[in-house]
């Protein structure tokens, strides 16, 4: 049975206060974990429960200490969204059959074109992402992989120029009672960055 809420933000601060005490001043350039709310997975053997918690994570914690989080790509697949729903809206409920056929053709066609260009965004770009930083100028997408029937997690940091990945058992990030780590994912998170900016990750020539 997992400790309660209280006696688990005792062991982090103690975890935290040792940490500093050994590193010393030479260390002190990370950030700090934040306090934060536990985040709990709803079922230790659904995949999408796992990756939820771990993105949800992610998402609240990296721009708390410091990491400036980038939406040109996200916005971009917003405006191709709208598209699509505008031809689809206007072709619906715009036009009438025969008379309209042309126009009908003419949002088919650029519904499909949109949807198409959306797919390769998701597919080539955003891919398995839970969202995307900035490391210094550079967006980096921070990668979930999780496959089905497997419990090993690939955490990849990926750019146009490079990326770096770690692969780890999912279960070294949630306890019994499927209540996150936060500190055990947040260090591992730290050292993928120093990994991807030493550059030894390797250049990634597939994905932006």
């Amino acid at each position: 049975k997992a400790p309660p809420a209280r006696v688990r933000r005792w062991l982090r601060w103690h975890r935290t206060v040792h940490r500093r005490s050994v590193r010393g001043p030479a260390m002190a350039k990370d950030p700090e974990l934040p306090e934060m709310e536990e985040k709990r997975a709803a079922s230790l053997y659904s995949k999408t429960d796992l990756l939820k918690v771990l993105a949800d994570f992610f998402q609240d914690a990296l721009p708390r200490v410091g990491y400036q989080e980038e939406h040109f790509w996200t916005n971009i697949r917003i405006i191709l969204c709208i598209f699509c729903c505008g031809f689809g809206c206007y072709a619906q409920f715009g036009t009438k059959f025969p008379q309209d056929r042309a126009i009908l053709a003419i949002c088919v066609a650029g519904y499909f074109g949109f949807s198409g260009i959306l797919a390769i965004v998701d597919y080539w770009v955003i891919n398995q992402s839970a969202m995307c930083i900035r490391i210094g100028d550079a967006p980096v997408f921070i990668d979930l992989n999780l496959p089905t029937f497997s419990s090993e997690l690939t955490i990849t940091l990926r750019s146009k120029e490079r990326k770096a990945s770690k692969k780890v058992s999912v279960g070294k990030y949630f306890d019994t009672e499927g209540v996150l780590r936060q500190e055990s994912l947040y260090a591992d998170f730290l050292a993928l960055v120093g990994q991807y900016k030493s550059g030894k990750g390797g250049a990634d020539k597939k994905n932006l």
